[in-house]
């Protein structure tokens, strides 16, 4: 058994590995007051927002590169050629939907319920990234889904690494960023779904149109139940 194959096991199978990740994380207690718990999820979601940065610093080069932004059709369509800073960016965000686990660990060490959001969010990700990046072809379309979640992440990951911070007043801002971003995301699905010409990879478009489906129903839920508790 080789290791391409074992890893694309582990994509497959990475709603069940959360599944029972989030299973064991159940039976930790919670410990919300201690000061190396604080350090270290302050330092997880720094990284985060750094990384996302850097994620889509990559995608733009190899946007630019490919000549992806000269129209909608090359934006949206147009191979990346192998691309290798496209291809770094598909790599490193496909396995950072891992790191992002952590978000997972920290509610529970900080004794804050695991919402259905987190838990369907976070279970199926990796799954979802992994259809739209492959070891065969790199979705041309990829640059919405990845540009669009980096960017929102940067001031996300920032907000949550300092929760009463400059960003505390944006924290709305922030959600409805989210939203705005699955909105855009199932628009290029539909649209790309709906050409002759416009190949992407296998799956990717019946799968992340019932993923963000799912994930728009739950944020915007989220934003207006947010709203009801700070009136």
């Amino acid at each position: 058994m080789n290791c391409i194959y074992m890893e694309n096991i582990i994509h497959l199978s990475s709603p069940l590995l959360y599944a029972g990740y989030v299973h064991v994380l159940q039976q930790i207690p919670p410990c919300p007051d201690n000061s190396i718990m604080k350090f270290c999820r302050t330092a997880h979601n720094v990284n985060l927002s750094y990384l996302s940065a850097a994620m889509f610093a990559l995608a733009f080069i190899g946007q630019v590169q490919t000549g992806k932004f000269d129209s909608t059709d090359a934006f949206l369509c147009k191979s990346y050629e192998n691309n290798w800073y496209m291809n770094l960016a598909g790599q490193t965000f496909l396995y950072s939907k891992y790191l992002e686990w952590g978000d997972t660990l920290f509610l529970r060490l900080s004794g804050k319920p695991i919402s259905m959001l987190q838990y369907t969010h976070h279970m199926s990700t990796a799954a979802l990234t992994y259809f739209c990046y492959t070891r065969t072809i790199l979705s041309p379309h990829g640059m919405m889904f990845l540009g669009t979640n980096t960017l929102v992440h940067i001031p996300m990951y920032w907000y949550f690494a300092y929760p009463k911070g400059y960003l505390y007043k944006y924290r709305r801002q922030i959600t409805q960023s989210q939203i705005v971003q699955h909105v855009v995301c199932l628009a290029t699905i539909g649209y790309t779904m709906s050409l002759d010409n416009c190949e992407q990879a296998e799956y990717t478009n019946p799968f992340g149109l019932a993923m963000y489906l799912m994930y728009l129903c739950y944020f915007v839920s989220f934003y207006f139940g947010a709203g009801k508790k700070e009136n």
